[in-house]
């Protein structure tokens, strides 16, 4: 007996210390096998700094842990980290796991989690990042009775976590923070009753860039029925809550399949109407417990119906406030007499069915009464509006009724407006079939926050309503340094208001002052930046805009540049706008610009301009656009004037820069008085001809003509007098700063240094040389230009008998100077032709590149249909697997042609520089 005991005491023992040494022992090779499986399972970037394994800490349960877990995008969303906590832990029943029947997860806790929810305009998702399984699902569902395993989940929890969902389709914005969740149950059962508690401290959401929800706090705590078998959740007693107003649940939701059956009926907990006062932002933030309300609300509504990708649950809304009003004790005035009436029903099937009614909505602000009654049905086929809006709002009693906190808010609107009839009959101008009648008139409007530090001010603007149109009588408004004053008419204002649909107008417009910049930076980027360094960034221009604008404004700030009496007509349009003779003064001369600036794709803005330039400052000029500063830096060494006739288009960036090798552009410079001063070039230039006169030069007046596609800067032959030398110059440089010029000089011994004089005068007949010829080559950056010159030829009038006596020295040098030369065009030769070949396989890579990205493109949305297809009938995956194919040739014949043109292009280039390297041979 002694003996079996000992025996199983040392079992026991050694079992012992398999649990405790094993999670040890293999601890490397299990984080090393986790990650790489990870890794391939999913398209985005998984890692995380510890994995811990345990029999002990929990015996008879396994613990497992992962510690600082990340999941970061790739391609598109490459800088967004989707997932990353502190700590993910799983406890679970060994004996379970064993036996692989029931197993028993006693709890799942996400630690301190950070997440973020990504939706981009064309409708990709951050969080889409399992890999497509390269098995293909069966046709017929699998057996798996034999290999049923149930998990029983006992505890699932979330502790501190902070969330950011950002959809910039639906152009909204939430931010979570603090969000702890509690989820209790057996969900091993078929039917088991489930306990949930959430808590969330602060949400912030916007919709269409309005600020929605200001750090509101958020509650739901539930007792549920759940049918797992069925999946169907029946509400036993459940609350939610946001700020004050607390709502409570009945009914049911379902999940038999893909569709979800809803029945749901809720209503408010508290009847008191200081509960919906919570919901205001400003009301709510400030010292809200001492807040003094009075009167009733009663809020109720259902959803019920199913959601599925084509409908939506019927909506129903009802909200009741009576003899309401609230002040807070410390303000001299308050809001009284509030009364509402509102019924919403939305429905989920047929959208056209949906209706509003605004019975009632009346207050008292500072003893002014306001009154409006809103009815609005048939919203999608052709919509019936009942509206009447009568009263006055006085925004001076704002502050004397609720503390305002850093805000400013004064002015006053008075409103006296009713509408009734169809949008049909607006779109058809019968204008007799709708009524349209009164004002909009707001004055004296001042209004600064934190969000808006610049400010607006309104001195005087109204609005008179007719059915054909609305009449803009006034608008004098200042927006910090901006001032403007407008007036004129607007059609299609309501179905604009009410349906989002185009607004035209023919407007006049006048200011003194109009500062781009304060709407062209990002104002937590300003906060952070000196002045002069934050970048701009783009103003989208709406698309159901179309004005007709009738401009005359005394001051443009943009930038760096002031821009003065600027005259024209602006063509505010489709996204864009359009400029017609605009005539300005900048830069120390004048321009008359036409042309367009397009956002109708916000994330690939463009400009297409034609401008007439009269007598540009040099300076000014290209230290104002940093393109040009990529082609002329230090731009205080260049003095005089440039005027010109040119096109220019391109893509610009987030930051309104030209996108380089977008940059398409054609004219003709023309300067004047022209100074190049310290130029790292000319400088070069003087070191070689041994004349300090070279590092300062004055050209004669230019006429440059130029063109820039492809990222280069291309001239034409161009012939000018420096420093009593004549030059011819030609080539090309790139908007990179790279140089790739040619040079032929005629230069005057008089314009070289002393030293060269002295040696020319040592050749027998040289002190009868008068000029000589120099060629060269320009090459480097504009940054650190590199120039190679050399003597092509020399010629004087040296007389006859000079010429015998000196033959066999002249014909020596002339044959080393013709050696030279031909060294030296054989080198441009190869240049030549190196610098041909790099562009057509620049040429040849940018064409495999968008054929790619073409082939890609027609690939992916081929798959996703039949994806989006692989649960529907046989039929339905044929026509799907047809047009995939159809769209996938599409791309492919897509492709190919470009991909022969971009060889065509290639094979011109190289053609081209073989013809220009054998007429270089020739000469």
């Amino acid at each position: 007996m002694k003996k079996f005991l000992k025996i199983f005491l040392i079992v026991i023992a050694v079992i012992f210390l398999i649990l405790l040494v094993t999670p040890f022992l293999f601890k490397g090779k299990i984080i090393e096998i986790a990650k790489t499986e990870l890794n391939k399972m999913l398209t985005a970037r998984v890692d995380f700094s510890d994995l811990k394994l345990s029999f002990i800490r929990n015996f008879p349960n396994a613990y497992v842990a992962l510690e600082d877990l990340t999941v970061i995008g790739t391609g598109e969303f490459e800088a967004d980290t989707l997932v990353a906590f502190k700590k993910l832990s799983v406890t679970v029943d060994i004996m379970s796991v064993i036996k692989m029947d029931n197993i028993q997860v006693k709890s799942v806790l996400l630690d301190q989690a950070k997440m973020y929810a990504h939706v981009l305009e064309n409708g990709n998702v951050n969080w889409d990042i399992m890999k497509p399984s390269d098995t293909p699902e069966p046709e017929t569902p699998a057996d798996t009775s034999s290999t049923d395993i149930k998990v029983a989940l006992k505890k699932f929890e979330i502790r501190d976590a902070n969330i950011t969902y950002r959809d910039e389709q639906g152009k909204m914005t939430a931010v979570v923070k603090d969000l702890d969740f509690v989820l209790r149950g057996n969900m091993a059962m078929d039917y088991t009753d489930l306990s949930m508690n959430l808590g969330i401290a602060s949400v912030d959401f916007w919709m269409d860039g309005i600020r929605m929800l200001k750090k509101a706090r958020v509650g739901f705590v539930s007792e549920m029925g759940a049918d797992l078998k069925n999946m169907k959740f029946t509400f036993n007693d459940n609350v939610f809550t946001l700020n004050d107003i607390a709502l409570k649940f009945a009914g049911s939701v379902a999940m038999p399949a893909d569709d979800i059956d809803v029945d749901i009926t809720f209503a408010t907990d508290k009847t008191d109407f200081k509960s919906l006062l919570s919901l205001v932002p400003a009301i709510y933030m400030k010292d809200f417990d001492r807040v003094k309300a009075s009167g009733s609300l009663a809020l109720s509504g259902s959803a019920k119906g199913t959601y599925n990708e084509k409908q939506m649950p019927n909506v129903d809304l009802s909200l009741t406030v009576d003899n309401a009003g609230f002040k807070y004790p410390d303000l001299p005035k308050s809001i009284d007499n509030l009364s509402a009436a509102v019924k919403v029903f939305y429905d989920g099937v047929v959208f056209d069915r949906t209706t509003l009614d605004v019975n009632k909505f009346h207050f008292e602000m500072a003893q002014n009464p306001f009154d409006m009654e809103l009815h609005v049905k048939t919203p999608d086929s052709d919509m019936q509006i009942a509206a009447k809006f009568v009263g006055k709002i006085d925004f001076n009693s704002v502050a004397d009724i609720v503390p305002l906190d850093s805000t400013t808010l004064n002015g006053v609107l008075d409103c006296n407006l009713t509408l009734a009839g169809r949008m049909s009959t607006l779109e058809k101008e019968k204008y007799e079939d709708f009524q349209a009648d009164g004002m909009l008139k707001l004055t004296g409007f001042d209004f600064v926050s934190p969000d808006l530090p610049q400010g607006v001010k309104i001195a005087s603007t109204q609005l008179n309503f007719t059915p054909q149109k609305v009449d803009l009588v006034n608008f004098d408004a200042v927006i910090g340094r901006t001032d403007i004053a407008m007036n004129g008419s607007l059609e299609n204002f309501i179905p604009y208001v009410f349906k989002n649909e185009t607004v035209r107008g023919k407007l006049d417009l006048k200011s003194n002052t109009i500062d781009l910049n304060e709407f062209m930076t990002d104002s937590q980027t300003a906060e952070a930046a000196p002045a002069d360094t934050v970048p701009l960034s783009v103003i989208e221009v709406p698309k159901n805009i179309d004005f007709t604008v009738n401009a005359k404004i005394g001051n443009i700030l943009f930038d760096k540049l002031s821009i003065t009496n600027t005259i024209g007509m602006l063509f505010v349009k489709d996204g864009k706008v359009r400029m017609h003779n605009l005539g300005m003064n900048l830069l120390g001369g004048s321009m008359v610009l036409n042309g367009e600036y397009n956002t109708q794709d916000i994330k690939v803005p463009s400009i297409d301009f034609g401008m007439d330039i009269m007598q540009f400052d040099i300076t000014s000029t290209l230290s104002s656009f940093s393109m040009l500063e990529k082609i002329f830096p230090e731009p205080q060494n260049y003095v005089g004037k440039v005027s010109a006739a040119l096109t220019l288009s391109s893509v610009l960036d987030e930051h309104l820069n030209p996108v380089l090798n977008t940059v398409l552009s054609k004219g003709q410079l023309r300067t004047q008085n022209i100074e190049i001063r310290n130029s790292k070039l000319f400088g070069t230039v003087a070191d070689l001809l041994k004349n300090e006169k070279w590092r300062t030069i004055s050209p004669d007046n230019l006429n440059i003509k130029y063109e820039i596609k492809d990222g280069r800067l291309m001239i034409d032959p161009l012939q000018f007098n420096v420093a009593q030398s004549k030059l011819d110059l030609s080539g090309d440089q790139g908007l990179d700063m790279t140089l790739n010029y040619d040079v032929k000089a005629t230069v005057p011994v008089s314009a070289v240094g002393s030293g060269a004089a002295g040696l020319l005068s040592k050749i027998p007949g040289g002190a009868n040389v008068k000029e000589f010829k120099l060629a060269g080559h320009i090459g480097g950056t504009a940054a650190k230009p590199e120039v190679k010159l050399n003597l092509s030829d020399m010629a004087g009038n040296i007389t006859e008998a000079v010429k015998e006596q000196v033959t066999e020295v002249v014909t020596q040098k002339v044959e080393e100077v013709k050696a030279q030369a031909k060294e030296e065009v054989g080198k441009q030769v190869d240049n030549l032709l190196a610098e041909a070949e790099k562009q057509a396989e620049n040429i040849r890579n940018t064409a495999k590149q968008a054929a790619d990205k073409i082939r890609s493109e027609a690939n992916a949305n081929a798959d996703k249909i039949e994806k989006e297809a692989g649960s529907k009938s046989v039929i339905e995956k044929r026509l799907a697997k047809a047009g995939a194919d159809k769209l996938r040739k599409e791309g492919e014949n897509s492709a190919v042609k470009l991909e022969q043109e971009g060889e065509k292009q290639a094979q011109a280039a190289l053609d081209a520089a073989k013809k220009k390297a054998e007429e270089i041979k020739n000469k």
